[in-house]
């Protein structure tokens, strides 16, 4: 768990990197068997992401999987967001890459190797607008698709490690953050609001869920609130393993996962263990395919059940 905590927790337009300088990631025979850290889908194409720049793709609802080539670095990478065949792709050296063709080839759209620190979450709403945050309150915004990008932090004289960004509806917006943090937004991702939660922990995701926010993190942690934030409740939890990722089951179940295999159902202010067949060490992101089959990455790499 310590090498996934270590990973999670590390106002002008421009793009800063040198090609001179790219190192491409290596095409590895066990590929699979890697760290991954977050996974998406577009309901047909499954990305997930993770160490020294290898991004894995499945075209057949997790059945096979290939690494993707013309990768343009070798740098562990955080976060992907998926709109259509444009794939995003956020991690260290603040980079941010781009695929307009469903991962077969790559660009970088930002990078800042002299920054020394990752970006931890991305987000696009649509084709053109897109979000990313990270380390030290860091907060980028697009709304060409990535052809440039507005690097600001989330508030001023705030630098508080941003972990997760999620939008709610066409207005409101809500970033967890470290130390007890989290923000929220009611003018699209525009000005943010800072709030203290009722837990002084990282909170390292974050899920909007029959109109409630759900946070989760540090040693088992959940926070729920049904007021966009003014509250929130703190859950009894099962489990004191820390939480980093989160999805919907095809048939509409909140599912949590995090270290040594963990995997609880939030509903209606309630976790619950779920068992897991054959458990993969830390599991850092879920997401659901085609019927009710899971994706689950983390620390010993790819799985995919049925549930």
């Amino acid at each position: 768990m310590k090498k996934i905590l270590i990973l999670f927790l590390i106002g002008i337009s421009i793009n800063v990197y040198s090609s001179d300088d790219i190192l491409m990631s290596e095409v590895m025979p066990k590929f699979k068997d890697s760290l991954y850290l977050d996974v998406d889908t577009n309901k047909t194409m499954v990305v997930t992401v993770g160490e020294r720049g290898q991004i894995a793709i499945s075209q057949d609802y997790g059945a096979t999987w290939d690494q993707a080539k013309n990768v343009p670095t070798r740098v562990t990478l955080t976060a992907v967001s998926i709109v259509g065949n444009n794939i995003w792709v956020v991690g260290h050296d603040t980079i941010i890459l781009h695929s307009n063709d469903g991962g077969k080839n790559w660009s970088i759209q930002f990078e800042d190797k002299e920054r020394q620190m990752p970006l931890l979450d991305v987000l696009f709403v649509n084709e053109s607008d897109g979000y990313a945050v990270g380390a030290y309150g860091t907060y980028l915004t697009t709304h060409n698709g990535g052809k440039s990008w507005n690097d600001a932090l989330i508030i001023e004289d705030q630098d508080f490690h941003l972990n997760k960004i999620i939008k709610v509806d066409e207005y409101k917006m809500f970033v967890v953050a470290e130390a007890g943090n989290a923000y929220r937004s009611l003018d699209a991702g525009v000005t943010w609001e800072n709030i203290e939660l009722p837990y002084s922990g990282s909170m390292f995701g974050v899920s909007y869920y029959r109109d409630e926010i759900v946070a989760y993190g540090l040693r088992g942690n959940v926070l729920v609130s049904a007021n966009f934030g003014e509250t929130f409740t703190q859950l009894k939890s099962p489990i004191q393993d820390s939480l980093f990722g989160s999805g919907l089951t095809g048939s509409g179940k909140l599912l949590i996962v995090g270290a040594n295999g963990a995997v609880l159902r939030y509903k209606n202010n309630t976790l619950s263990k779920i068992d897991i067949p054959s458990s993969d060490g830390d599991y850092t992101q879920i997401v659901s395919i085609k019927d009710n089959k899971l994706v689950l990455v983390g620390e010993n790499g790819i799985s995919t059940i049925n549930k």
